[in-house]
């Protein structure tokens, strides 16, 4: 997700924005049910996730009667959720919770007085694993901040494809293609028959075809993520792998196999193609069967996956992520904080969790759900190869819970991987090594000074902490639940 300072204010007023957040839409569940009367007060709750906008809606008045309050919810496209909450932190008129796309390091989140610390009860994080719950990135100095809700085994670059389309080309849309070459053959094949090949969510700030980038550099073979390699603790971005996975997105855009427009695309313009059935394929998180169906109900029966691609077939499609996140936080401007609390809480309950998982947006902590629930099969295809290649990544913010210091002090750094395919594909970039070369140097930079504040402030903290010469690739690192 982008940071704060990656987005450009509008200009609008932060008061007037922030006011009309607040108010809630005609859909979004902030009118109490019949079951609500005695309530005592008002809960807003924001999120950015496309995918259980319903069931959130559903959800809110649902829980308005046993919290005796009017819990109002309200979905905001995730290209714009970063910039309204922005605004609405400035005005102090947060809501009393709302979800992670903010983009900051938990410190600097406490620092800034974004969060409120949150009491759950003993048996809701019971049902989490041990591992949920880290110094650093869920909790600080023992407190907890944020709530994680998704398993970390999870991807943002699978292959979503139209099964008419592809048929229709004479494709096999339950096999997709794995690797560069054959999938570009595709891709031609499906432009022959007259079909829009591909889109991609390019556009915007960029930050969907950064992670994107990130996944299919690991794939690659990139011991590392979002440039860091693990085993030295340097900044690669100019690594093969990383110039290999653009040079591949350029030769797509040069042979005109993707949608016209889709460097201007955000993630919901690109999905709403896909799911209307304007294009045949669409790179996508596991969440796209989910916010797809939310968009266009029809395309369900249509939807097939496959894994993330690889330079060649032989390869390992292997990818790394951190412990879970942060899911949802309660604002430091809440006048409600314990009752914000009761409603993160109320979605651990079986009746929520299956909401989640037949809603088929990011996968729930416990994947073994998946297979016996409703969702279609090209989801729980998508599930299980996250499963299977999908592995626990070392962290410097675990080894040493000091880092969160130096996390409170970086800046984001730009242009970042995201903003350099944008200028490559476009045509202002002409030496893409030299370009990514600049931003592991400008990363290293960023790190080095927070390194040095965070030291300035007393902490313990070192460039070796960011070193695992000890790591394996395709394996969890240590223990994972």
């Amino acid at each position: 997700m982008s940071g704060l300072t990656r987005r450009r204010l509008l200009g609008l007023s932060a008061l007037a924005v922030a006011g009309a957040a607040t108010g809630c839409s005609s859909d979004s569940g902030a009118q109490p049910d019949a079951a609500s009367g005695g309530a005592t007060g008002t809960l807003d709750w924001w999120d950015h996730f496309s995918s259980f906008k319903r069931l959130n809606d559903d959800w809110a008045k649902k829980q308005s009667g046993p919290l005796k309050a009017n819990v109002g919810h309200t979905y905001y496209d995730a290209s714009k959720a970063t910039q309204a909450f922005q605004l609405a932190h400035q005005a102090n008129k947060m809501p009393d919770v709302y979800s992670n796309v903010i983009g900051l390091p938990l410190p600097a989140l406490v620092s800034g007085k974004w969060v409120h610390e949150m009491a759950i009860p003993a048996d809701i994080k019971a049902k989490l694993p041990k591992d949920a719950f880290t110094e650093g990135i869920t909790q600080l100095d023992g407190k907890l901040y944020g709530f994680p809700m998704f398993s970390f085994r999870q991807s943002s670059t699978l292959v979503w494809a139209n099964k008419d389309h592809w048929s229709k080309a004479g494709l096999d849309p339950d096999n997709l293609p794995t690797d560069y070459g054959a999938f570009k053959d595709a891709l031609g094949k499906l432009k022959s028959a007259g079909v829009q090949p591909l889109t991609l969510a390019i556009g915007a700030d960029g930050g969907r075809i950064r992670d994107q980038v990130d996944d299919m550099a690991q794939a690659a073979g990139f011991p590392g993520y979002q440039g860091l390699r693990f085993d030295t603790g340097e900044y690669a971005y100019h690594d093969d792998a990383y110039v290999g996975v653009i040079e591949f997105l350029k030769q797509l855009n040069d042979d005109k196999l993707i949608m016209p427009g889709s460097n201007n695309f955000g993630v919901v313009d690109a999905r709403t193609r896909y799911a209307s059935g304007a294009v045949a394929t669409f790179i996508d998180g596991i969440w796209c069967g989910g916010g797809s169906k939310a968009l266009a109900p029809q395309i369900v029966d249509k939807l097939a996956s496959g894994r993330i691609l690889t330079p060649t077939s032989d390869l390992k499609p292997w990818c790394y992520r951190g412990r879970p996140a942060s899911t949802y936080f309660v604002s430091a401007d809440s006048k409600n904080p314990e009752l914000a609390a009761q409603l993160i809480a109320s979605f651990m309950s079986d009746e929520y969790q299956t909401g989640m998982i037949e809603a088929m947006d990011q996968p729930p902590l416990n994947l073994d759900l998946v297979a016996s629930s409703k969702a279609v099969d090209a989801y729980k295809k998508g599930v299980e190869y996250c499963k299977e290649n999908v592995f626990l990544m070392p962290q410097a913010i675990v080894k040493n819970p000091a880092i969160a210091r130096v996390d409170a002090f970086r800046k984001p750094v730009t242009p970042h991987v995201g903003n350099i395919v944008q200028g490559y594909l476009g045509g202002s970039i002409k030496d893409l090594k030299a370009e990514l070369k600049k931003l592991s140097d400008a990363t290293s930079a960023d790190r080095a000074q927070a390194l040095q504040k965070a030291k300035a402030a007393g902490a313990k903290v070192s460039e070796a902490d960011y070193a695992f010469t000890d790591w394996k690739p395709g394996q969890d690192y240590g223990a994972a639940k």
